[in-house]
C-alpha cells in the first residue's frame, strides 16, 4: 500500500482490518476514525514519555495492581477507532483485556504528551471522553502544565497541574511532583522512583 510521506499523514478508506493486517510494532500511523493518523515528535516528547513511562513501570512493577504499555499499542475504543496513546495503564482486574496487539475496550489511565499540533486535544480528548476513560493526563511542555480529566458521577472533572504533587485517582498511591516534567534536563527517573515508593 503506498501512502504519501508527508504531515499530517492521512490515509482514508482503510478498514479496520486491513490497519492491523498493516500494522507492525514499528507502524507510526494510529487508526482514528477510519482514517490513518500520524503525529510528529520531537525530543522533549520522547524524554518526557522515557521518565513516565519508567516510573509508572517501576511502581507497578514494584507495588502491582495493573499494566503500563507505551506509544504503539494500540486501544480499540470500536471499528474505527484504535488510538496509541503514548502511556496507558490497565488495572489488574481487567489484565484479561490485553491481547498481543491491542487493548479491547478502553484503558484506566491514558497520558497523551502534547504535540505541536494538539492533535491529542483536538481529535483524541472527546472520543477518550465519549469512551468515559476513568482519568486522562494531557502533560503540555509548551504551556508547563499538566490537564487532567476524571470521570467521576457521570460526568468529567478537568484540573490543570502547573508545579507541586499530582496524585492518580486510579492508581492508588502514586504521584508525580508536575515540577519534575519543566526540568532540563528531566531529573533522574530511579531517584523520583524512590520517592514515590517511600
Amino acid at each position: 500500500m503506498e501512502i504519501e510521506p508527508e504531515y499530517p499523514l492521512r490515509r482514508h478508506g482503510m478498514t479496520e482490518e486491513e490497519f492491523y493486517a498493516y500494522a507492525d510494532e514499528d507502524c507510526p500511523w494510529q487508526y482514528l476514525g477510519g482514517e490513518l493518523v500520524r503525529e510528529p515528535v520531537s525530543n522533549r516528547h520522547e524524554d518526557l514519555f522515557a521518565f513516565l513511562l519508567t516510573l509508572l513501570y517501576g511502581y507497578l512493577g514494584e507495588r502491582g495492581g495493573g499494566e503500563v504499555r507505551g506509544s504503539r499499542y494500540a486501544m480499540r475504543l470500536d471499528p474505527k477507532w484504535s488510538p496509541e496513546p503514548d502511556l496507558l495503564v490497565v488495572r489488574a482486574e481487567r489484565r484479561h483485556l490485553m491481547g498481543p496487539q491491542r487493548l479491547e475496550g478502553a484503558a484506566d489511565l491514558v497520558i497523551e504528551i502534547a504535540s505541536p499540533g494538539r492533535l491529542d486535544l483536538r481529535k483524541k480528548l472527546p472520543r477518550y471522553h465519549e469512551a468515559r476513560l476513568p482519568e486522562i493526563w494531557i502533560v503540555d511542555p509548551y504551556a508547563r502544565s499538566v490537564r487532567v480529566d476524571t470521570f467521576e458521577g457521570g460526568a468529567y472533572r478537568t484540573r490543570t497541574h502547573t508545579d507541586r504533587r499530582l496524585a492518580s485517582a486510579v492508581l492508588p498511591g502514586f504521584w508525580i511532583d508536575v515540577a519534575w516534567l519543566w526540568q532540563d534536563p528531566l531529573p533522574a527517573p530511579l531517584s523520583c522512583l524512590r520517592q514515590i515508593l517511600a
